[in-house]
């Protein structure tokens, strides 16, 4: 980080070489791995990195309203409702309005969801281990724990905040 220093002192913009190696480009070249690894790994069960989160907030926490999945996984309000509709639409979640509140929907995994996510889970694994094996075991645990530090610190500045609930 030293050339960001030096760089505002002497007001020099970055070489394309300094990008390669900031975080906000590091950051971005793993979400774009682990979204093809994803997608490598979990083809053929059709579902993206948000519909798995969602699946497994859902079933971990049945009955949960939509908004309150949406803080739970990250994903803002516009997004979650596109990909609950979709959800539904292949049968892998129902919506149901509760009697005693009829402003919102609440979810639950079907028989179905549930059978997808009990199939993808040596998939799921494949994404975790190949993402991770270029580093030796105690590298992954402090990538980990420095990724979970920045993410932690910075949640705030995020257009989703992550709002962790724990279950009564």
């Amino acid at each position: 980080m030293e050339f960001w220093d030096d760089a505002v002192v002497k007001n020099t913009p970055p070489t394309i070489e300094d990008i390669y190696r900031s975080p906000g480009h590091l950051i971005r070249r793993c979400q774009q791995i682990s979204a093809s690894v994803f997608a490598d790994e979990l083809g053929e069960f059709g579902l993206t990195p948000v519909q798995y989160a969602s699946l497994l907030a859902i079933r971990d926490r049945p009955d949960i309203d939509q908004r309150s999945l949406g803080r739970m996984i990250a994903i803002d309000r516009s997004t979650i409702g596109t990909v609950m509709k979709g959800l539904e639409d292949r049968e892998l979640i129902t919506r149901t309005t509760p009697p005693n509140n009829l402003r919102i929907k609440v979810m639950r995994v079907t028989e179905r969801g549930e059978t997808l996510l009990i199939k993808s889970v040596n998939a799921i694994a494949n994404v975790q281990k190949r993402l991770l094996a270029p580093l030796c075991p105690e590298d992954q645990k402090t990538l980990l724990r420095l990724l979970s530090q920045v993410v932690d610190v910075n949640n705030s500045q995020s257009r989703a905040p992550l709002e962790i609930k724990k279950e009564p």
